[in-house]
């Protein structure tokens, strides 16, 4: 199934082809319109890479020479808006020197540009250059024309060195050898009058179905009709029906309405008492697992604030109970009215009226027994407070003062725990003339963070300042088994997969040269008004179904450059206008228009920015942003 699915679609796109080409054929060879069908047409099957998703538009760029050429594209990109789900841009460069990235670079022969000029200059963007009336195979794709008819070959090999694919089905429209493209055109058409046969054969399939739909349709109105009817002569006897209740109705009057009201009552006391019930036996269950406090503080963090919040909701019974006992007064008061009309009615409404005092004594008692149970909720919730503040100040003992910074390193560190105690934590360690600088997100936030925090500090100091292993995968990869031996973590899927994000920086001083490798966290550096991205491999410093050894990256130093290594608590906060993600690229966009300022007022101007996007919505993260300036 999947091998015809393939072929189907395979075929399609041929069909698709064949039908541009035919198209251009009856024009006699490559025009403007012509060109800037087969740009819009050939990109979207082209594979641009992984790093394709990371763009925001999809840009086709002209070296120029043909100004025309520009303007049609530009009149093709307003109704063919988007390519590949991405919004297009048509770009015109004057000259090399202005080259920018593009998905797509269009050169003429005719203007008279080099080829081999050109492409040094999208070397290792995943660009497609597309050339015509140069030689056979010279660029990525070029355009030619056969016997006064438009053509095109593709370099496949030049292609793939980009990091970029076609699919088959292109290389099968494709000219290979100047001579071989009629008989792959005889070929396609075959197979294509074969496709059509097996279309042909389906739609007739299909009428056949259609026909037996209607007639089963007819049969469903026929009984529709009668249901119709049917209900038709219900609702007459219902009327009549309705009609001997009246009486009745009229009948039962007041002390049936009183009733129903009573009945509503006591349903709405029980349920309040149902609802006491279980949250007395849920604060049972809370009282015994405060035994075991210094264990799992966090979980009886996460209890009170559950306890509190249903102390809350018990105050809004109590006062519904309240206000209920106010209605059951007025009752009252109105029985009392009607005592000489309705007497029967009163004695009952009297007894009701003894229960429900009843019932008001045992609320009474049970929120006097949930005030009791509020006081050593908040008694517990300050003994671990305290507990926690402890922590806190073990965890900032054992992080690495920032006076151990270079002087010669311009720098800020952001750090916002989420809670008192965090699990994000940064590290820094000279090592003669080289500066190490590590920031790191464990596993969890709050206390469990903490303690993968403080475990990590201290595995840091052993790897570094014990070891003296300074190179940044050599870092990362001791620390991984480090974690895996201490947490027993082995592969199988019930086994504890906590670790940590890392990013790991090292500046060589006599060098200028500073070594990266991260863990899910990147790397980015702004030069001269642009960001790079330095990408962290995708597993974490734990036992993970990938266990390759980490990517080390050399990157040569200039004076002025500046680079950043975060955890994702920054990008991911949630708010603005609607309350969405701050996200990595308006991260990127922040850093990059604050690169000439000091670094102690982009990280004040990174805390306002920070607090601005989160408003009044709570922070949902810890939050740690380094940046230094070489």
């Amino acid at each position: 199934m999947l091998k015809q699915i393939r072929f189907i679609k395979i075929s399609i796109l041929s069909i698709g082809l064949i039908l541009l080409m035919n198209i251009a054929y009856s024009q006699g060879g490559f025009d403007n319109p012509t060109r800037a069908l087969y740009i819009f047409d050939l990109a979207k099957y082209i594979d641009y890479g992984p790093g394709f998703a990371d763009s925001s538009t999809f840009k086709i760029g002209v070296l120029m020479g043909d100004y025309d050429l520009v303007q049609e594209l530009g009149n093709l990109a307003k109704t063919r808006t988007k390519i590949q789900d991405k919004p297009v841009v048509i770009i015109g460069f004057k000259k090399l020197e202005s080259i920018t990235h593009t998905q797509i670079l269009y050169v003429n022969k005719s203007a008279d540009f080099n080829l081999e000029r050109v492409k040094p200059k999208i070397a290792g963007n995943q660009t497609m250059l597309i050339s015509e009336g140069y030689e056979f195979r010279e660029s990525m794709m070029n355009f030619i024309v056969v016997n006064g008819k438009p053509r095109f070959d593709i370099n496949e090999e030049l292609v793939k060195k980009e990091g970029m694919s076609v699919p088959p089905a292109l290389l099968f429209m494709a000219i290979k050898t100047k001579e071989d493209w009629q008989n792959l055109f005889d070929i396609a058409s075959k197979e294509i009058e074969v496709q059509k046969e097996t279309i042909k054969q389906q739609l007739e399939t299909i009428d056949v179905q259609m026909q037996e739909i209607l007639k089963q349709k007819a049969l469903l109105d026929s009984l529709d009709k009668e249901i119709t009817a049917k209900e038709k002569t219900l609702n007459e006897k219902q009327k009549v029906l309705d009609r001997q209740f009246v009486q009745i109705n009229k009948q039962q009057g007041e002390i049936s309405v009183q009733k129903q009201t009573i009945i509503v009552q006591q349903k709405d006391v029980q349920v309040q008492k149902d609802t006491l019930a279980r949250q007395k036996e849920k604060i049972n269950i809370q009282l015994a697992r405060i035994d075991d406090q210094l264990k799992r503080i966090t979980d009886q963090d996460g209890k009170i604030k559950m306890q509190l919040e249903a102390i809350e909701k018990q105050k809004l019974i109590l006062y519904f109970v309240l206000f209920a006992l106010l209605l059951v007064s007025f009752l009252g008061y109105y029985i009392y009215r009607g005592y000489k009309i309705k007497k029967e009615a009163n004695i009952k409404l009297e007894e009701k009226n003894r229960t429900i005092s009843l019932q008001k004594d045992e609320i009474e008692k049970q929120r006097d027994l949930a005030a009791a149970q509020r006081d050593q909720i908040a008694y517990q919730k300050k003994h671990i407070t305290d507990s926690i503040m402890y922590a806190k100040r073990i965890q900032t003992a054992l992080i690495p003062s920032l006076e151990l910074f270079s002087d010669k390193l311009e720098h800020f560190v952001l750090y916002k725990p989420l809670a008192i105690v965090s699990g994000d934590f940064y590290w820094v360690a000279s090592q003669g003339n080289l500066q190490i600088i590590i920031s790191a997100d464990c596993t969890g936030h709050g206390v469990p963070g903490a303690f993968m925090s403080m475990l990590g500090v201290t595995m840091l100091n052993e790897i570094v300042s014990g070891k003296h292993i300074i190179m940044p995968d050599q870092i990362i990869e001791n620390l991984r088994q480090g974690i895996i031996k201490s947490l027993n973590q082995v592969a199988e899927e019930d086994s504890i997969k906590d670790g940590m994000d890392i990013a790991v920086c090292v500046v060589d001083f006599d060098k200028s040269i500073l070594w990266y490798a991260g863990a899910n966290n990147p790397l980015y550096l702004v030069r001269g008004g642009e960001l790079i991205h330095y990408r962290a491999d995708k597993m974490p410093v734990a036992i993970h179904y990938k266990m390759a050894p980490f990517t080390l990256h050399k990157i040569e130093l200039q004076k002025g450059d500046s680079f950043y290594i975060f955890s994702d608590g920054y990008s991911d906060q949630f708010g603005g206008p609607k309350q969405k993600k701050f996200m990595s690229l308006q991260l990127k966009e922040t850093l990059v228009a604050m690169a000439g300022q000091p670094m102690l007022q982009q990280g004040e101007r990174l805390n306002e920015i920070f607090e601005a996007w989160r408003g009044d919505g709570p922070q949902i993260d810890d939050v740690t942003l380094i940046g230094v300036r070489y």
